[in-house]
């Protein structure tokens, strides 16, 4: 059956805490079963760890991959070098988990949804042994695209800085989300078969309600700083876009870079689908592959499992089948 236990990876001014999902028997060789760490979406500014899409923890369940997803210090209060350090921080845990037991380390595959695969790519960019594969979910690879420079509006009005006020002005701390709301993810979803509960009732909402339940939630800040044109100046210096995979003076970075899966909805207004052709037209057809889903808008997988049938979820299973192949062949 599926566990979670929960570890500190890292204390970097406040305690950085990671939970681990895996199957009560799962004891395969590290140095040929992957770990599957995963960055929770939120804009780097909301969200919590426990958002993750039931498809991958069936995923990752099914094939004995340890899940592993942090929680991480959220903008602005952390800078840019906060957010590398604490994806490197997350990596390492993830490249030796089970390293005590067999002396191995373990391949890693890296992905997130929204904001939460510009963390997966940071490790890319910055991080080695780079990963064995990223896997994008409606993500943003760089926020160097001119999307992030468009003063995109994506609220009926725009948010003022009284309305978001609280949440620049408060201390350091990491996403959280009640774990009554729908995008967080509860082991008892998945069956010992690996397949969905369908018999599984989320309990009813508690007296306890957090800021990201608020009419103007802390993930609102995506849409504050989207269209204030910040997200450069706050992410910029560990941030290099992906121009410079075109150059044939980093022919060895793009060798080195990791196989991309990215899954994308056509319909996405929180992350144009241009953002997403432009990284993969830059790393080209080698090492990136976008698995387009129609008419799909921004994390329309959320929720979903691998049986459900929702628009767009047969993108989800040709993204796991391309990473299924890269593996084989890598491992």
């Amino acid at each position: 059956m599926l566990m979670q236990e929960t570890y500190t990876y890292a204390t970097h001014g406040i305690p950085l805490d990671l939970d681990v999902y895996t199957a009560d028997d799962d004891f395969p060789d590290p140095s040929e079963s992957p770990v599957f760490l995963y960055f929770h979406p939120g804009g780097l500014a909301g969200g919590s760890r426990a958002c993750i899409p039931p498809w991958l923890v069936q995923v990752c369940y099914q094939r004995k991959w340890p899940l592993v997803s942090p929680s991480y210090r959220l903008l602005p209060q952390t800078g840019a070098k906060g957010l590398l350090e604490d994806a490197a921080a997350a990596y390492n845990f993830a490249h030796t988990w089970g390293a005590s037991v067999s002396g191995s380390k373990r391949p890693v595959i890296v992905g997130g949804s929204s904001a939460g695969f510009f963390m997966a790519t940071l490790i890319a960019y910055h991080v080695k042994p780079p990963p064995v594969a990223l896997l994008c979910i409606t993500g943003i690879p760089s926020f160097r695209h001119p999307f992030f420079s468009s003063s995109k509006l994506i609220t009926p009005v725009p948010i003022q800085n009284e309305d978001i006020a609280r949440y620049l002005n408060a201390p350091v701390e990491v996403g959280a989300v009640d774990a009554y709301d729908a995008s967080t993810f509860q082991i008892y979803q998945v069956l010992p078969t690996g397949q969905k509960n369908v018999e599984y009732t989320r309990p009813l909402g508690s007296a306890t309600v957090s800021s990201d339940t608020d009419a103007i939630s802390r993930g609102s800040l995506y849409d504050y700083w989207l269209h204030q044109n910040a997200y450069l100046d706050l992410v910029g210096d560990v941030d290099p876009g992906f121009e410079w995979a075109k150059e044939d003076r980093a022919s060895d970075r793009l060798h080195n870079w990791p196989f991309s899966i990215f899954i994308q909805g056509d319909a996405d207004t929180d992350v144009s689908i241009d953002v997403t052709t432009h990284a993969v037209e830059c790393l080209g057809p080698n090492k990136a592959k976008l698995c387009l889903a129609q008419g799909a808008p921004h994390l329309f997988e959320a929720t979903s499992f691998l049986e459900d049938e929702p628009q767009g979820m047969s993108a989800v299973r040709e993204a796991v089948d391309l990473l299924d192949t890269h593996l084989k062949s890598r491992l």
